[in-house]
């Protein structure tokens, strides 16, 4: 760590617009985030670095006001922002410019398409990228503190600096693999991936075991979810705080009256003082609601049958994953797998989901159409 370079300070306005200047003529620069989220919604931030092939900077965003000429540069088409484990660094981005970065690499991305391990953390990458100990001590540390400390300065800027250095090799390493494609067409994916969106309408569908709802119980779910999302939002706290999963689901099976139902339905006292009677009238609503509103139900877990058919999925992905040596998570989820078997279960035709296409069909996408094609002609 003796080789940590000393930062530069962007704390105005003026200053911000003169670095950003600078760095849109780069052809990348590391991006980095340290926020705080502990009681919140929404990400505090409370530092973001920048390292360029001169120099690091640390941006105080408790002193910027004009975000405008930041927000230009995370849009530049032509440079790209180097973040390692991006998706909580692109809400922080939207979060104080009102843009997600384009284009992006992720290192973490990067890392394990080029076959140095699984998924791993920044001091893991550093150590198999550049052979070199970081120390990660101050990743829970208080980063609204003024001033900070000389330890959570070094730690800010270490992250940048060897990110940087990190994206070099990583570029030679996998154009050298042929991969570069792959990088490129799996980090675009990120970024759509963490686009902000105001419709709400399908966070319904994380609740545990709304499957299991009749449909119009589902329906009631999908309202209660997106009101508990907005006021999430409103509040800026946890969803968890306003209204956890299992109580959203006892309230859509259940449908409470009173405020002494929201209760027994597991609501909070000062979530039922504050908001239980909005509640219990979006609850009559959605109950006369027409069921032309309803949503499409939600699929039952796989039958035992397609579930040894997923098991073979699986295994074939494995040993395809083996061999080009990624992890296997890396090259199919489990939930693209169920996706694709659900596309057509039980005789076809079966259709590739979204992320099967690109290069992973060519890799194994094709494979496993053509396998569950053989499993349904020797069924018949």
């Amino acid at each position: 760590m003796d080789s940590i370079p000393k930062p530069i300070w962007i704390t105005t306005d003026n200053e911000l617009l003169s670095h950003c200047q600078m760095w849109q003529k780069l052809d990348f620069i590391a991006l980095d985030t340290e926020f705080v989220r502990t009681s919140t919604f929404f990400p505090k931030a409370g530092l973001l670095q920048v390292a360029d092939n001169q120099a690091c900077y640390l941006i105080d965003p408790l002193t910027i006001t004009d975000w405008s000429c930041f927000a230009e540069l995370l849009d530049n088409p032509d440079l790209v922002k180097v973040f390692h484990a991006c998706s909580e660094d692109l809400e922080v981005c939207h979060r104080l410019t009102g843009t997600i970065p384009n284009p992006v690499a992720d290192t973490q991305q990067g890392a394990a398409l080029a076959s140095l391990g699984g998924i791993m953390g920044f001091q893991r990458l550093v150590k198999a990228v550049l052979d070199i100990e970081i120390d990660k001590g101050e990743t829970r540390s208080d980063w609204l503190q003024r001033p900070l400390r000389p330890q959570q300065i070094e730690y800010a800027v270490a992250d940048v600096f060897y990110l940087h250095q990190c994206y070099e090799r990583l570029l030679t390493l996998l154009d050298e693999m042929g991969r570069l494609a792959w990088w490129q067409e799996d980090c675009q994916r990120l970024i759509e991936l963490g686009q902000i969106s105001d419709d709400y309408s399908q966070q319904y569908r994380k609740v545990k075991l709304a499957w299991k709802l009749r449909p119009q119980e589902q329906y009631v779910l999908q309202c209660l979810a997106i009101w508990r999302e907005e006021v999430a939002r409103l509040w800026n706290v946890p969803r968890s705080q306003v209204v956890a999963d299992n109580v959203l689901w006892n309230m859509a099976r259940y449908q409470p009256l009173h405020q002494g139902d929201l209760a027994r339905a597991g609501m909070k006292p000062h979530v039922r003082q504050r908001a239980g009677d909005q509640a219990l009238s979006l609850i009559e609503q959605a109950k006369q609601a027409d069921e032309s509103l309803w949503p499409d139900v939600l699929q039952k877990p796989l039958s035992p049958q397609a579930g040894e058919k997923l098991k073979a999925l699986k295994k074939a992905v494995t040993v395809r994953a083996d061999s080009i040596d990624i992890p296997a998570d890396m090259l199919v989820k489990k939930k693209t797998l169920e996706a694709l078997l659900r596309s057509g279960y039980p005789r076809g035709p079966y259709h590739l989901p979204e992320p099967l296409l690109g290069w992973r069909k060519n890799e194994i996408g094709e494979d496993l159409l053509n396998y569950l094609q053989q499993e349904d002609q020797a069924v018949i």
